[in-house]
């Protein structure tokens, strides 16, 4: 599955990039909230606001392929038999979103736009938490896909989005929790 998502991204974006493609690069920073899909039995997780900053390049005009990468800080706290610790992780984000403007395009003063696509989330340092969970519990690749609405006025634009992992987030097989995130970033983009 991995393999086809890869395959139909990439054959998007050569057709996007074979058709006289406008370029966009963009640069952003937001905040995340995350939450699990499941918790193992006397635990329960509370997110909390995150952080990310990164950029992309929109390749394309109505209909679009951005390709990116984000450091993303996921907050948040986890509760087992009434003993609660904070668990933040850093992550290197990869997303490769296809997208369309519903209003506007790149060009345009003001656009409004839709877009999805697969990502794979590096696990990074796990920043607190250590004493219970360790880096190692962590898969290496959390693969996701994304979704969400993007607003451009102007140079700046705003984006709203959830995430959705495909595999576990942890190791354990005991934990099949999959992560989760409401995303929103803010940024300039500055057209080519």
């Amino acid at each position: 599955m991995k393999k086809s998502l890869l395959l139909l991204f990439s054959a998007m974006f050569l057709v996007v990039f074979n058709s006289n493609a406008q370029f966009e690069i963009k640069a952003s920073v937001g905040t995340n909230i995350s939450s699990f899909s499941s918790t193992p039995d006397g635990s329960s997780y509370s997110g909390k606001a995150g952080y990310q900053f990164g950029g992309g390049v929109l390749i394309g005009n109505k209909f679009y392929v951005e390709p990116g990468v984000q450091f993303v800080r996921s907050t948040g706290e986890i509760t087992e038999n009434s003993t609660s610790f904070e668990f933040d992780q850093n992550f290197v984000k990869i997303p490769v979103y296809a997208g369309y403007h519903l209003l506007g395009a790149e060009e345009k003063p003001f656009a409004l736009r839709v877009f999805a696509g697969p990502t794979v989330s590096i696990a990074g340092k796990i920043a607190k938490g250590e004493d219970q969970i360790g880096k190692d519990d962590i898969n290496k690749a959390i693969w996701a896909v994304d979704g969400g609405l993007g607003v451009d006025i102007f140079f700046f634009f705003i984006e709203a989005n959830y995430e959705y992992a495909f595999n576990d987030h942890f190791v354990s097989e005991a934990n099949n929790a999959k992560h989760g995130a409401f995303i929103i970033n803010a940024g300039i983009h500055i057209d080519f």
